[in-house]
């Protein structure tokens, strides 16, 4: 699958969930149902990057842990957190909770692994890989999860602001 269908996928997918979602009327808030189109579009996108990209060769199965004096490795290792940050905001935007969020993280990695050793797809099933990707989705929702929590305090700070300048009037 080439990296541009499976992105044309995931447009077209994502937006025809958003439509009948909200046709259905399901999920009743709006949120989830933005959630379930950025999500198929999302893992589309996963999809379209792990198969739809050269692989750079090697063995079929690495189980050696990151080495960190190698620039390559440890930029693949940033760029697979960043690939799955994404999982974990919209994790996070449905309230799943982290350990939920990790655990998900995990099986979809490690099912994307099993698929690239089972189909002899000339990718390599990394552990590095697994571990990036989990770390990814846990950094991504631990960043929502952050954002929540003071946009919250912001809002509870303006409305206390509001009821001490409502009782400083009377």
């Amino acid at each position: 699958m080439s990296l541009s269908l499976a992105s044309g996928i995931g447009v077209l997918g994502g937006v025809l969930i958003a439509v009948c979602a909200t046709l259905a009327g399901r999920p009743r808030r709006i949120a989830h149902r933005v959630v379930l189109a950025l999500g198929w579009l999302w893992v589309a996108c996963v999809i379209g990057f792990t198969f739809g990209t050269r692989s750079g060769g090697g063995q079929a199965v690495n189980i050696a842990l990151l080495d960190v004096a190698n620039p390559a490795d440890l930029l693949d290792f940033l760029l697979n957190m960043l690939l799955f940050a994404p999982g974990g905001i919209l994790l996070a935007v449905l309230r799943t909770g982290v350990w939920p969020a990790g655990a998900l993280a995990f099986l979809g990695s490690l099912a994307i692994e099993v698929t690239q050793y089972l189909t002899a797809s000339g990718r390599t099933a990394d552990i590095n890989d697994l571990l990036s990707n989990t770390s990814g989705c846990i950094a991504g929702y631990a960043c929502a999860a952050a954002v929540r929590k003071a946009a919250h305090e912001i809002g509870r700070r303006h409305r206390y602001a509001h009821e001490v300048d409502r009782l400083s009037r009377r």
